[in-house]
């Protein structure tokens, strides 16, 4: 036993010699089994990475394949959404509109596009989480913005050879503004025409009345020189009345210089506003006309004098008149009681008389120190009538014999334009492209809004406005009331136009000129007969346009800027102008721009707005015939989906948007 304990820790002893040994060895050298070992571990761990980057990319693939997927899958969606286009809508007016009635709506008729693809998915496993329309955009938005686009992309398919080329659309909307602006400064003035003539009337007034006042002074004394007392009294108390008149008309005469002047200042201040739209050759063609009335205000001022002087006077006629016949009843009445003492008493009536007429002696009537500028007031009084009826409505004037106006009208209270009427300029600044831009709309509503024609004809759609072009320009429910105020418009245009040819015109104006002088007599070296020339000039203008849109009513053409040969009335057939319903004169030139190329003309200055929200009231009217529930905002020309998917690994969100 001894010995066996003996061996084991032999053995033991021996074994950690070993131990050791091998331990010095491996410090210095490995064996091949441990070398062989660790390459293992090396590939195996390059393995696991290379496995894990092909999961990665199996994975990124994954999920970019879900994500075109899902992308794929929202843009053919929306191609059959917005494949729902409204059919009529295009076969009339070749837009294309998607009918919405909200964004959750539209979402949920999106999702049921796009959930039919997600199930047919086995490779992902998307699920649709939450659909949503992030933004739609309106055709009515923007003012009409959507609507002009889809125009403009409509017409640059077509050929359209009447357009114009830049330079005539440029001189086409110029002439169209200047005339308007020339229009404007017409009107204010030819009121201050009428203003020139009432003041000359009541300076007439005064003068007669000054007349009478002799004539019954004149009168007053032959009676007391025959000593006709009763007459006298009754005489004089007219004269006295008549002298009360003097302060009447002297007021009305200041009130009448004071508006005139304060207007006048207004007027001079709005036309230099419009200066530049005019143009300078046209404005100094009209200044030259203007400063007569300047003139005629700074002469004003002198026979505002005249007339106080003469009121004046007249206070103290009045005063020696009444004075007088106080005088006369005394002695009437002395007369009536007298009572002689004897036979041959006799009463001097004659000497009684005689105080009563040197005290009326004392009066002298006034002589007005100004001449009345109008002579011939008959003639004046048909130039002032055919002014005057530039107010009225002369639509029924200016039809061609024969023709009937549609009375239809638009029965729809909810319209995009809100229902407002009137028309609203808007080409301040136009570049080339937008004049071109516009020219390409304005063939866009000729070809798909009819307009006035002198033989009308009944359309297939019974509720459509026959008139709808001008309602385009006018805004108002009923065609008559569009035609109307398109009539006024084109008068407007025409007399601008013709009064410019007119002070361009050397005859003409000596024509004018001469009238003038004829009317005012002799006061035609004063400023009123430069005031009644420019009356008649306009009077003229206006004459000339009632004839220029009858022509263009009946399908002739008129020339924007007319010559000597295009002229229709020569200045004594407009004093048989007031009474004639139909043409006066065959005379002038029937070429030039028709009914519909004026029409045009408004429309290429319109307020872009303004025209974008009346072509979608016309469209809304017109497709409700059919359909009640339409309208134009509830359309869209424009959809951006988002959807929010969720598959077998991740959750994958995208975006979509379809454009018309």
């Amino acid at each position: 036993m001894i010995k066996q304990e003996g061996d084991s820790r032999f053995s033991m002893r021996i074994m950690g010699e070993r131990k050791e040994n091998r331990s010095d060895k491996g410090v210095g050298k490995q064996s091949p089994r441990a070398l062989n070992g660790s390459v293992t571990v090396f590939l195996s761990m390059i393995l696991l990475c290379m496995i894990s980057i092909m999961c990665a990319l199996l994975h990124s693939a994954r999920l970019a394949g879900s994500g075109w997927y899902l992308q794929t899958a929202m843009n053919s969606s929306l191609d059959s959404l917005m494949s729902k286009y409204h059919r009529e809508a295009w076969e009339r007016y070749h837009l294309l509109l998607l009918e919405t009635e909200g964004k959750e709506a539209l979402a949920d008729e999106f999702s049921e596009y796009l959930n039919q693809y997600l199930e047919c998915d086995s490779v992902y496993g998307l699920r649709n989480e939450n659909t949503q329309i992030k933004d739609e955009v309106l055709v009515t938005e923007d003012g009409g913005s959507p609507l002009e686009e889809e125009i403009l992309d409509y017409m640059k398919f077509g050929i359209f050879t009447d357009l114009g080329d830049e330079a005539s659309l440029t001189e086409f909307s110029e002439v169209m503004r200047a005339s308007d602006g020339i229009h404007a400064v017409k009107e204010s003035y030819q009121i201050h025409s009428e203003q020139a003539f009432r003041l000359e009337e009541i300076l007439e007034e005064i003068q007669n009345s000054l007349g009478r006042q002799q004539e019954m002074l004149d009168e007053c004394r032959d009676e007391l020189g025959e000593c006709r007392g009763t007459a006298f009294i009754k005489t004089a108390e007219k004269m006295a009345g008549e002298m009360e008149r003097i302060p009447a008309l002297m007021e009305k005469y200041e009130l009448t210089a004071e508006l005139f002047k304060k207007e006048l200042d207004e007027s001079e201040r709005k036309a230099e506003q419009k200066r530049e739209e005019i143009g300078e050759t046209a404005w100094e063609a009209l200044k030259g006309q203007m400063d007569s009335y300047r003139s005629y205000t700074d002469a004003e001022g002198e026979r505002r004098l005249e007339v106080e002087r003469i009121a004046e006077e007249t206070q103290k006629n009045r005063e020696i008149v009444e004075e007088s016949i106080e005088r006369a009843v005394e002695v009437k009445e002395y007369i009536d009681s007298w009572e002689g003492d004897d036979e041959d008493d006799e009463l001097d009536e004659e000497k009684l008389w005689k105080n009563v007429r040197s005290s009326l002696n004392r009066c002298r009537i006034p002589t007005p120190g100004y001449q009345a500028g109008i002579e011939d007031r008959q003639r004046l009084g048909i130039l002032q009538k055919i002014n005057n009826m530039a107010k009225m409505d002369l639509l029924d004037f200016v039809l061609p014999k024969g023709a009937e106006i549609s009375e239809r009208e638009m029965k729809m209270g909810e319209l995009p334009s809100g229902g407002k009427d009137g028309y609203k300029m808007g080409l301040d600044s136009v570049s080339a492209k937008g004049l071109i831009d516009r020219a390409l709309i304005n063939k866009y509503v000729e070809v798909h809004f009819p307009r006035y024609e002198n033989e009308q004809q009944e359309g297939e759609q019974k509720r459509q406005l026959f008139y709808e072009q001008e309602y385009i320009i006018n805004g108002k429910r009923k065609d008559r009331e569009n035609l109307s105020q398109t009539v006024k418009k084109l008068l407007a245009v025409r007399e601008g136009m013709n009064l410019i040819h007119i002070l361009g015109d050397s005859e003409k104006r000596e024509e004018a000129r001469l009238l003038a002088l004829a009317l005012t007599g002799a006061a035609g070296v004063t400023p009123i007969a430069d005031i009644a020339a420019f009356f008649i000039m306009g009077v003229w203008a206006f004459a000339e346009s009632v004839e220029d849109v009858r022509a263009l009513l009946q399908g002739e053409g008129v020339p924007l800027i007319k010559g000597k040969e295009d002229w229709r009335l020569n200045l004594d057939e407009i004093f048989n102008f007031v009474d004639k319903k139909e043409k006066i004169s065959e005379g002038g030139g029937k070429d030039g721009p028709d009914y519909g190329d004026y029409l045009k003309g408004f429309l290429l200055i319109q307020d872009r707005i303004q025209r974008n929200e009346r072509m979608m009231d016309l469209i809304q009217y017109n497709l409700s015939g059919t359909q009640e529930s339409f309208r134009m905002n509830r359309c869209a020309v424009s959809v951006e989906a988002e959807c929010t998917a969720k598959g077998t690994v991740s959750t994958v969100r995208k975006r979509a948007a379809k454009k018309y």
